[in-house]
């Protein structure tokens, strides 16, 4: 018997059957997902790490869980990292322990999180093309690199997750022109990145120009402005402080810039060799100089201190580094900065160990196979005055942000982070393609239609 209004009123499964059968395709798609993460996780084992940054993300989350302080590396206070990772595994610490348990969740919760990716890409996706576009798009993340990462404890999963949600709320409020939930998502998901990666500061600057040129409700946008504005004052002003108390400097983010910034300077052509650079003068006594509080009567890096000044002296030697490249070989400067280290970011695949029986080298020229597919399609939406706003969105984020991580240092891992808006742009361009073939097919259906209506008028005239 059914309950009108009730527990057992159709209503009550009517919206998730509805919402079953219409997202079916990328549904089933995602538990496909889910599985093959878990068979990887078996095969890699829960405590499986790089003994890398992901062993120091999670003893910096023990270590807050048990005395409330942010570190990274050792025991001391810390703004190396931006503190999303420290909190979010300090939390689950505080409730699953340090041990194995620990481990599991963590890994369960990065499939889960790697996966949630598929429906973003899906969602976005969605919003310009025919669902199974979506669908198709979100298959990329079958790959062996992917399924990997999502089972490393590292910032590139819930990364990725928070960027293509935060994409896609940004492309719907452009769909909507005025929108205040995906405004708040957006900005959740913004907040989130931020707290993961540093890097990510300037995305907001993308979805202005992205929302000015596709005609947002301008008056609205002002005001969301300025809440995401005093949003990012709430947390980077006690951050400062904080920062400013523990190392007694201006530290709105982080300063760990230096050191990859630093590695940097070895990539591309042209840089110079260390035998010819004068680093004491230019570098330690620069640095000796400058950061003279840090030392203590002896002469030597107080402990607390030691990262931060180590840090700041590689980006100290990073410049001297680059005054001299570009002095001594501008254009060689010039290529590695906007040319090779680009380049070999783009086409790089971050993935340190064959998993499922397959291995890292025949991945290697996908890369090269979905830019060229990204290029094609910009170009056709641009030809075509198709879907240009979306996707000219979508490339500059991606492409600004690897710019942005190549003044720095071309990494597989920075490139991981950001090469699901890939199967973005390229979902949309399947749906594109579609539209030019049938475009063209239309066109000779009917010239052939033409050229037989009028054969038999020629034959009649004869």
């Amino acid at each position: 018997m059914k309950k009108k209004n009730g527990l057992l009123s159709s209503k009550n499964f009517a919206k998730p059957i509805g919402f079953i059968n219409e997202h079916k395709g990328i549904l089933i798609v995602m538990a496909l997902l889910v599985l093959i993460r878990l068979v990887a996780l078996y095969e890699l084992g829960i405590e499986y790490g790089l003994q890398s940054d992901d062993l120091s993300y999670v003893r910096s989350g023990i270590h807050f869980a048990n005395t409330g302080v942010i570190t990274m590396h050792d025991t001391y206070p810390s703004a190396q990292i931006m503190p999303g990772m420290t909190y979010l595994i300090g939390l689950l610490s505080l409730i699953f322990g340090e041990g194995k348990l620990l481990w599991l969740v963590l890994k369960l919760l990065w499939i889960g999180m790697g996966t949630l990716s598929a429906w973003y890409i899906y969602r976005s996706v969605s919003l310009f093309a025919p669902r199974w576009c979506g669908v198709v798009a979100s298959l990329a993340l079958f790959r062996p690199d992917y399924v990997w990462m999502d089972n490393v404890i590292l910032t590139e999963t819930p990364f990725i997750l928070a960027l293509v949600a935060m994409v896609y709320y940004t492309l719907k409020m452009g769909k909507e022109k005025q929108s205040k939930r995906s405004f708040w998502l957006c900005l959740v998901f913004y907040m989130i990145a931020l707290l993961l990666k540093a890097n990510i500061a300037p995305y907001p600057v993308f979805a202005l120009i992205y929302l000015l040129i596709v005609k947002y409700d301008r008056k609205l946008l002002f005001k969301q402005c300025i809440i995401l504005a005093c949003a990012v004052l709430c947390f980077v002003i006690p951050w400062s402080v904080r920062n400013y108390v523990h190392f007694n400097a201006f530290v709105p983010l982080t300063y760990g810039a230096g050191n990859p910034t630093l590695l940097g300077t070895y990539q591309g052509r042209g840089y110079p060799s260390d035998e010819s650079l004068d680093y004491k003068t230019n570098v330690s006594d620069v640095t000796r100089e400058e950061y003279a509080d840090y030392y203590d009567e002896d002469g030597n890096i107080k402990p607390e201190f030691a990262r931060y000044v180590s840090l700041q002296n590689d980006a100290i030697r990073a410049s001297y580094r680059q005054k001299v490249w570009l002095k001594n070989d501008p254009k060689g400067f010039l290529y590695s900065l906007l040319i090779y280290k680009p380049q070999s970011m783009i086409n790089s695949i971050f993935q340190w160990r064959s998993i499922l029986g397959i291995k890292v080298d025949l991945l290697s020229r996908l890369p090269y196979v979905e830019m060229i597919l990204c290029i094609l399609v910009t170009a056709a939406a641009i030809a075509l005055k198709k879907f240009r706003g979306p996707i000219l969105y979508a490339m500059a984020v991606y492409i600004g942000n690897i710019y942005i991580y190549a003044t720095t240092f071309s990494f597989d891992r920075y490139n991981a982070s950001l090469v699901y808006l890939r199967y973005i742009i390229i979902g949309i361009g399947i749906s594109l393609f579609i539209r030019i073939i049938a475009t063209s097919l239309d066109s000779l259906k009917k010239e052939d239609k033409a050229e037989r209506s009028e054969k038999p008028k020629k034959a009649k005239n004869h």
